[in-house]
């Protein structure tokens, strides 16, 4: 039996909701639905996806202001379908397909927030209530090592034992254990948040839900504190990482603590040093240079 590529990508989606991957199945949903408008048919063939035209649909992409990390998203998702394709026998193999095409990490991209910024984001007085509940939410991941979202929405906390939290993040399954400072402990158990069971369709999409609600609000925050910057549950992680490094914070130690499987991943959360901090250093080096 012969499937073409919109088929067989509902297929995936299909099992990897049945495995509990909902996160992915989405992807790989938003991925085709977007290929299938760029074609203007309703269903893609497996022949459809060809160097020229994964090609002019990135440019497509680019035209209509996708920012890189979306595109890359996109490529690396129906690249997958097409392999798994391949690998069922509904496709034939062309050498370097996704090759001209964007699948990498944009990194230049800077989500973490400089110092002041974050001071105020995180310690700011605060009187509209919502806001003041997500401000204690941005505080409580922000002193969790920068713990993402997902995370905070599914850890038992009642699992801390003297002080240490050990817990297998939700996307990576990695397994970290991290000192809860008492002050955070109190706060978590003040804000008594619920908790979703990511295993099930219904949980993921409660998940979701809450996660828009946090953005939303913590977006909220920032512009009645006067922050200009965008801010979402990422930039805390971000930032956490960033001050770590900043204050000296071997990488590897950070990636431990963020959970991270590889230091690359680690390094694409860093936020990059200005031409002031450079020049600084570099003004310090040369001085040693010419005291030798």
């Amino acid at each position: 039996m012969s499937l073409s590529f919109s088929q067989f990508a509902v297929r995936c989606s299909a099992q990897l909701e049945a495995d509990g991957r909902f996160a992915t199945a989405r992807l790989y949903r938003n991925a085709l639905k977007s290929f299938t408008n760029y074609i203007r048919r309703s269903e893609v063939q497996f022949t459809d996806l060809t160097r020229k035209r994964l090609v002019a649909y990135e440019r497509d992409l680019r035209y209509h202001n996708y920012c890189p990390n979306t595109i890359s998203t996109y490529m690396r998702m129906l690249r997958a379908i097409y392999n798994k394709g391949v690998d069922a026998g509904y496709a034939r193999f062309v050498f370097r397909l996704f090759h001209d095409v964007y699948t990498g990490i944009d990194i230049s991209r800077r989500r973490a927030l400089d110092a002041k910024d974050l001071k105020t984001l995180l310690c700011a007085n605060i009187e509209q209530p919502a806001l003041k509940r997500t401000q204690k939410i941005a505080a409580s991941l922000y002193s969790l090592c920068g713990m993402s979202f997902v995370d905070f929405m599914n850890i038992n906390f009642s699992s801390v034992n003297s002080g240490v939290l050990t817990y297998n993040r939700h996307k990576t399954g990695t397994s970290i254990s991290i000192s809860v400072m008492k002050k955070t402990m109190k706060i978590v158990n003040d804000l008594n948040m619920p908790r979703s069971d990511m295993r099930t369709a219904e949980g993921y999409r409660r998940y979701q839900s809450r996660l828009r609600y946090f953005n939303s609000c913590i977006s909220r925050l920032a512009a009645a504190l006067g922050i200009t910057r965008r801010v979402s549950s990422y930039t805390l992680r971000h930032s956490w990482a960033t001050a770590a490094l900043r204050n000296h914070v071997p990488v590897e130690l950070i990636s431990a603590a963020l959970g991270h499987r590889s230091i690359r991943t680690t390094q694409i959360y860093l936020g990059g040093f200005s031409a002031a901090e450079i020049g600084a250093v570099n003004s310090k080096i040369c001085r040693y240079l010419v005291a030798v």
